[in-house]
């Protein structure tokens, strides 16, 4: 992991970033802002193309994790659920809660892209059965099960995302998930609803595979809006229609219906 600082970050930089996964922090001293990127590849040469000035110094875990948990802030994560990162907390108004131990690459809700495919899916998850393809920390698989799904499975590509996501089920007593590591690819079976929060040049490479599993929606977020009127007609196939879209910030996220 390597993070770097700088004093400037343009919005276009910002946008690369995210859509990369790389973390982007601020601190503020004395009405001066400075902008930490923590990063799992080499991002110099980027930050050159920019003519940005920084400095880079590899990190050691404890370090860059316990910094990052520093920036998040809870919040809610659709209009009926709120996401935590301290277990077992309680309010007054007796909210529904979603707890979440903070990893870095895999997902806490505080990202625009993670909130819309939670609006998205909450609204159709009632006793159907629910796949999250590429779920990081099972942000959107728990909020599925507590939706009152009938069953989700729960598969990702990257190992390492697997422990997180297992604790965060078990920490949320969500019985009816199942999450593995694995492919798109090795998966037989059809689900009312298949939801993938990835970039949209994945989403794209893997649209055939998802619309073989999806029985009823099909709900695609992490499409930067100023690519959404492009990513759509390649998204949406025959068969499917339109039914929702969301735009938060600067991303755009869209569930599809079969016709």
């Amino acid at each position: 992991m390597i993070e770097y600082r700088l004093y400037n970050l343009p919005d276009t930089l910002r946008l690369i970033l995210e859509e990369a996964e790389a973390f982007v922090g601020e601190e503020e001293f004395k009405g001066v802002t400075t902008y930490l990127i923590y990063s799992e590849d080499d991002i110099s040469d980027m930050l050159t193309d920019f003519k940005i000035k920084f400095e880079s110094k590899t990190t050691e875990e404890t370090g860059w994790q316990e910094k990052w948990k520093e920036f998040i802030k809870e919040d809610w994560l659709t209009d009926n659920v709120y996401f935590v990162f301290e277990k077992d907390k309680v309010f007054e108004d007796n909210r529904k809660t979603l707890y979440i131990n903070p990893s870095l690459a895999f997902g806490t809700g505080t990202h625009p892209t993670t909130q819309i495919a939670s609006r998205l899916l909450e609204e159709v998850c009632y006793s159907n059965t629910v796949l999250d393809v590429g779920t990081g920390s099972g942000i959107l698989a728990i909020l599925a099960s507590i939706s009152q799904a009938h069953h989700v499975d729960a598969f990702d590509i990257d190992p390492m995302t697997l422990s997180n996501c297992l604790e965060n089920i078990s920490n949320n007593q969500c019985s009816n998930i199942k999450a593995w590591t694995g492919n798109i690819k090795d998966i037989q079976i059809q689900y009312d609803v298949v939801c993938a929060n990835i970039i949209s040049s994945v989403l794209i490479s893997i649209k055939e595979d998802i619309e073989k599993l999806s029985k009823k929606y099909i709900i695609y977020s992490g499409i930067l809006t100023s690519e959404y009127d492009k990513v759509l007609p390649i998204l949406k196939n025959t068969g499917w229609e339109e039914d929702k879209k969301i735009i938060v910030q600067d991303w755009a996220g869209v569930r599809l219906k079969r016709c």
